[in-house]
């Protein structure tokens, strides 16, 4: 008897593992086919683009244009969500720590995939762990420009000046970790000029402070600043670009005066959270390649002195992890203090 009723017990326990093992293999097929549902029928209801910005910046601009051929590629209505506040680092956030389901995606910018990672102490998200990069999608170019105010015709003019009368000549940003404080402070470092920091909450506060005398010059792409220039409003004097600019002829490039390292820009990309699936992802970046090449879209970022960047998802990861690299020598030889 005890040998048969040890047997039974081994029967039940054999039984309770078999129903176990049955039970989670139902549940990974189960999930394995909801999984392969959701990649088929991606997307079957409206995604969420956040845009860590306010409304009505470059940012906003070049991800509604991102987000209206978006729309017309998948089908769906693309929701463009501005969540604002902490250089964009709180809605870069809340896209890591969203369902990794393609539904919410994240239109990222030059402060929230590289500079926040260099200048922010205490980060609520690590760009290169949590997210997955789908590509970039455009650069715009900076331009250094000057108050009227200031007695400098040109970029020698300017050092002349600085060098002359060390932290008195004040620039403007958009606030501190901003890439419009990093395009000028890369000047500085660049020419080895002495010019203080005045940040503004937004780049149009630190436009207007330009326009009014009340700061001496800023490095901004053209989306903020080119209506200003051709209305003589304020003078451009180089362009942190490889080449000259279209709608800029006639203003050379810091590489022509003799200043190679100063190169700046703002770049866009779009993003997901890392553990989004990869055939989810794939769908995305066959339409972002299609958006790049659509020249509808190309003539819109001409129109506003933006380039189009068609990059496969290594190489926008390897470009960002590049820009970081520059960011944070300058962020060290300009002995900027983490926020």
């Amino acid at each position: 008897m005890p040998h048969s009723t040890q047997s039974w017990g081994q029967i039940n326990t054999l039984r309770r593992l078999t129903l176990a093992v049955a039970g989670a293999a139902l549940a990974s097929v189960t999930c394995l086919s909801a999984h392969a549902q959701t990649a088929d029928n991606y997307p079957s209801r409206p995604i969420k683009m956040v845009v860590p910005f306010p409304a009505g910046g470059p940012a906003d601009i070049v991800g509604r244009l991102y987000a209206l051929h978006l729309n017309k590629l998948s089908g769906q209505p693309i929701v463009v969500e501005n969540v604002v506040g902490a250089a964009g680092s709180i809605g870069t956030n809340n896209v890591a720590r969203a369902e990794p389901n393609g539904y919410t995606i994240l239109f990222g910018t030059t402060s929230t995939m590289a500079i926040n990672e260099v200048l922010m102490k205490n980060l609520p998200y690590n760009f290169q762990r949590d997210f997955a990069q789908i590509g970039l999608i455009a650069n715009a170019p900076h331009v250094m420009v000057v108050s009227p105010k200031v007695q400098a015709k040109n970029f020698a003019e300017f050092v002349a000046l600085a060098k002359a009368k060390p932290g008195t000549l004040t620039f403007g940003s958009a606030g501190m970790g901003s890439i419009v404080q990093m395009g000028s402070e890369i000047v500085k470092v660049g020419a080895n000029i002495d010019v203080l920091h005045v940040p503004y909450k937004g780049g149009g506060p630190a436009t207007l402070a330009l326009l009014s005398g009340e700061i001496d010059m800023t490095v901004n792409d053209l989306t903020t600043l080119k209506g200003n220039i051709e209305g003589g409003k304020v003078r451009a004097i180089a362009v942190a670009n490889k080449t000259r600019l279209k709608p800029l002829p006639d203003v050379p490039t810091f590489a022509e005066l003799g200043y190679p390292q100063i190169m700046s820009s703002t770049w866009w990309g779009i993003a997901v959270p890392v553990k989004t699936p990869s055939d989810i992802q794939k769908k995305l970046q066959a339409w972002n390649d299609q958006i790049i090449r659509d020249p509808a879209y190309v003539s819109k970022l001409a129109e506003m002195a933006i380039d189009p960047i068609l990059m496969t998802p290594a190489e926008a990861t390897a470009f960002i992890a590049a820009e970081t690299a520059k960011w944070r020598d300058i962020a060290t030889k300009a002995k900027i203090e983490l926020n």
